[in-house]
This record gives C-alpha cells, sequence and structure tokens, in this order.
C-alpha cells in the first residue's frame, strides 16, 4: 500500500497525543515529522511532551519546535485545566533522551514539501501559527502541499467564547491566512469532533493491548473521564478525527463552503465564518472554498484508532 506523507502540527495535550499515537502506528501514513506549537499549553510544554511521547514509543521521527506565540497577539492558552498544567492530564512520560530536529518548524514543513513534490498532506491540530508563517515566508508552498486537513472551527458555536473554536480563537489571523492562500482545505470542525467521543469500554480496549500505546492512551482517556465528571469537557477526539479523516475521507460528510477566519471582532474573535450564501462577494467572483465536515461515522472513526493502535502490539513482539 502507497503512503500518504504527512505531518502533524500541533499543540500537545490529551487528544493530541492520541491523534499522535493513531498516526505512528497508521498503516496508511508515512508520518515525516511532527511540529510544535503554542496552544493548549506554552510551547515547551507542547514540545517536550511531543518528544517524550515518540520517544517513548520508539520512533525516531522528526520533531520540530514551532512559535511560541500567535502572529499578532500575546501568548495564549487555553486558560482552564482542559489537558492539565502540562498538557498530558496526568499522564508523565520519562523525558527523552533525544533531542529535538535542528530545524524549526517552518524550514521542517518546507523541507518536507519539496521532498515531497506536491503530495504532502499537513495536518494542523493546534492554532494555525506555523503553517501561516511558512506560506509566508516561502510562497512557493502554495504549489507544494495537497492538502491542509484542520482541525478548528465550527459551523455554529465554539468553546472557546459562544462563536469562536479554540484554535481559530488563538490565532485567527493564521488561519485566515490558510484559508485564502489558495492550498485546498478540509475543516474539521466542533460540529463534528463534539460527536466524537469516547467511553469507558475503549479505554478498557487500549489497556488489554498490553502496549506502551495502550496504557497511553487508556490513561488519557481516563483522565478525560475524570474530568467530564467533574463537570468538564468529554472525552472528545477533536484531532484524533483529523488525523482519521486523512486516512479514510468518508469517515466525515463534509460539503464545500467559503470559509474565512473573523480577526477584528470584539465578540467574535476566531468565528469560523461558513458561506451559506455567495451575498458578500462579486458577480463572477470565484473564492477559494473548503471542504467543511458536516457529520462523522463514529463508529468507522473509532475503528480507524484501533486498527491503528492495534499495530503497536506488533512492535511489542
Amino acid at each position: 500500500m502507497e503512503k500518504l506523507p504527512i505531518i502533524i502540527d500541533c499543540d500537545t495535550g490529551t487528544d493530541d497525543a492520541i491523534a499522535i499515537i493513531a498516526a505512528l502506528y497508521a498503516p496508511q501514513f508515512d508520518l515525516r515529522a511532527i511540529t510544535t506549537v503554542a496552544g493548549n499549553v506554552a510551547l515547551k510544554y507542547t514540545s517536550q511532551n511531543t518528544l517524550n511521547l515518540v520517544r517513548y514509543l520508539g520512533f525516531d521521527t522528526k520533531v520540530a519546535v514551532g512559535a511560541p506565540q500567535p502572529i499578532k497577539s500575546d501568548i495564549i492558552h487555553s486558560g482552564d485545566d482542559t489537558h492539565g498544567d502540562t498538557g498530558m492530564g496526568t499522564v508523565v512520560l520519562p523525558k527523552a533522551e533525544g533531542s529535538f530536529y535542528e530545524k524549526t518548524a517552518i524550514e521542517t514543513i518546507i523541507e518536507e514539501a519539496r521532498a515531497m513534490k506536491g503530495e504532502l498532506v499537513l495536518i494542523p491540530i493546534g492554532p494555525m501559527t506555523n503553517i501561516a508563517l511558512a506560506i509566508m515566508a516561502y510562497p512557493e508552498l502554495k504549489t507544494l502541499i495537497k492538502e491542509i486537513i484542520f482541525m478548528g472551527g465550527a459551523m455554529r458555536g465554539g468553546n472557546m467564547t459562544s462563536v469562536a473554536e479554540f484554535n481559530a480563537w488563538a490565532d485567527p489571523e493564521a488561519l485566515s491566512i490558510v484559508l485564502n492562500s489558495g492550498i485546498p482545505c478540509k475543516m474539521i470542525g466542533l460540529d463534528v469532533t463534539e460527536k466524537a467521543i469516547m467511553k469507558q469500554e475503549d479505554a478498557d480496549y487500549y489497556r488489554g493491548l498490553g502496549t506502551r500505546a495502550g496504557q497511553v492512551v487508556a490513561d488519557l482517556l481516563e483522565f478525560m473521564f475524570v474530568r467530564f465528571n467533574a463537570g468538564k469537557e468529554d472525552a472528545l477526539m477533536h484531532d484524533g478525527l483529523a488525523v482519521a479523516v486523512a486516512a479514510d475521507p468518508d469517515i466525515v460528510e463534509t460539503k464545500r463552503y467559503y470559509v474565512d477566519c473573523e480577526c477584528a471582532g470584539t465578540y467574535t474573535r476566531g468565528h469560523t465564518y461558513v458561506a451559506y450564501k455567495d451575498f458578500f462577494f462579486k458577480k463572477g467572483e470565484r473564492p477559494e472554498l473548503c471542504d467543511v465536515a458536516l457529520d462523522l461515522d463514529l463508529p468507522r472513526f473509532k475503528d480507524f484508532l484501533r486498527n491503528s493502535i492495534i499495530h503497536s502490539v506488533e512492535t511489542t513482539r
């Protein structure tokens, strides 16, 4: 099977970590690198979490450090304890002995895009800062990226404010740059990720694998269950769903719309505007369109996770 070359760009917190684990083991992917960005927690944590996780599972995948703050704003984090103090809930991994990739996230993205000659898919699951900076620094990137499948935004509502999802709210300027870059985009927003709920039987399955990967996934899910029982967010696989869609597009139903991100609104910062009608555009204009996820096949999504992480059993033999 020909593998899809991907880069995951992330602000590794709890569900990011599960998404990375799935991508590491998924037979559909050639995971070229992982780039880090500030988001759920500060960059020093998102970067170290990523490196610790990848090395703990025995992979030598490149981990490149990216932007410590949004393009125009001060450092912004989620502002709550959704992911714990350092991003991994109550999970503590051994500090990795290796080092980060010598190139920055931006340099790594263009390096791999050139090497893959137009076949590279980017999967940003945190604020879009690194991707926007890479586009501005290397305009050729617009012709070298096959697709950007990102977790962020929402057709309606939000989880940071009443109208904005966190990743979009954290760096709206970056998201707007990417959406209007001409690179094909697919938005996996809250409308579908809030349906990607994991249950106790899922945690039991992963723990039953008897592998490091399975144990980490189960422990992260247990943290999420405790969080939910305390009246906070459920065990939602926001980021894992974006990764899954890269492997199996039919996991979600999509429709094409013009999408942009509000940057200047006092109360609407980070709102992803999904144009149902074209009244903002002059007759004959053809704005860049984005595939927007509308619904998901939850059993099919869970099958992807299980069918990926089951390969961690093979690595222990």
